[in-house]
């Protein structure tokens, strides 16, 4: 069985360094790693044509350097797309911050062997400075309005867990699924590509969390200033949860839209702030006609601050 891991990284060269080191040292390395870079400035272009020449214990390595930064669902679509191309069974998934622990693939391969005939992901447990961070995994309360939660502390004692959603932290699926499912959508830019593109996989097999599989995210939760309202970020998680939620799950579609047109009408009436109802606004009916894309406005570095 052979495992291709797709990482995509955007100007995190030291903790890039750091993730592909965490898949060298793995007790059983995938035997091949393609890794996006989304158009770095820090050194990540150079640091990457360096690696690629490497000798190592991976079989293959692949270094896509885009023109543009596409965000982390155009990452994912390329690299998903390029392991496509490769004759491994299974791609692994992962951000450049997220460290496996040594024995990681080697589970992931043994739970594979074990369970593929019904098994179209799996994932490990995300830890965060030694917790584990519940937001990666998620199971629904109600089968007909979905209503997504994070998974209990308490299921992550079980040797596996069905669940319903993953993240692109160490999630490792089957190519013949991955086929048949199609590519995370890239025009989503960020947030919600994951989630999307879980409904369509879970089709195709199962979701299952494998708590034993251990990975570390390095990661920091953003601090937003006092005077900022809302950022660009705030577009992009409306937008993409409207869309997902329409192409999946038409009731919750409905019950969505609904509460977050009223949320914006009463977050006006209570700041007066026409560019936040702008925003979201615009955010919810792209999210109804599809209209995809890194918005000319909403773009990285955008906020909305208090006047």
């Amino acid at each position: 069985m052979k495992i291709c891991a797709v990482i995509v990284t955007f100007n995190r060269l030291e903790k890039l360094r750091n993730a592909l080191q965490s898949y060298e040292e793995q007790s059983c390395p995938p035997h091949s790693i393609i890794v996006v870079n989304n158009n770095s400035t820090d050194g990540t272009y150079e640091f990457l044509c360096s690696w690629e020449d490497e000798t190592s214990n991976i079989a293959e390595k692949y270094v896509i350097h885009l023109h543009n930064n596409t965000g982390g669902a155009g990452g994912f679509h390329t690299g998903i797309e390029q392991a496509l191309k490769t004759d491994a069974d299974w791609i692994w998934v992962s951000d450049d911050d997220a460290y496996p622990e040594q024995d990681a693939l080697m589970k992931v391969q043994h739970y594979a062997e074990a369970h593929s005939h019904d098994t179209a992901c799996i994932c490990g447990a995300v830890y965060i400075n030694g917790n584990i961070d519940i937001d990666h995994r998620r199971c629904n309360k109600n089968r007909i309005i979905q209503i997504p939660c994070r998974l209990a502390t308490e299921h992550y004692k079980k040797s596996d867990v069905k669940i319903d959603e993953t993240s692109f932290v160490g999630s490792c699926f089957k190519k013949s699924a991955v086929i048949k499912a199609g590519l995370p959508i890239k025009d989503f830019f960020i947030y919600f590509d994951d989630t999307e593109f879980s409904h369509r996989i879970s089709h195709h097999g199962k979701i299952m969390l494998v708590p034993d599989i251990k990975i570390t995210h390095d990661t920091v939760t953003y601090a937003q200033p006092t005077n900022v309202i809302a950022t660009w970020r705030d577009y992009y998680l409306t937008r993409n949860h409207v869309y997902t939620l329409r192409k999946h799950h038409f009731l919750s579609f409905l019950a969505y839209c609904a509460k977050k047109t009223t949320n914006a009408l009463t977050t006006y009436i209570r700041k007066r702030n026409v560019s936040q109802l702008k925003m979201n606004c615009y955010a919810i009916l792209h999210g109804i006609t599809g209209h995809l894309g890194l918005h000319h406005k909403y773009k990285p570095g955008y906020n909305i601050t208090v006047k």
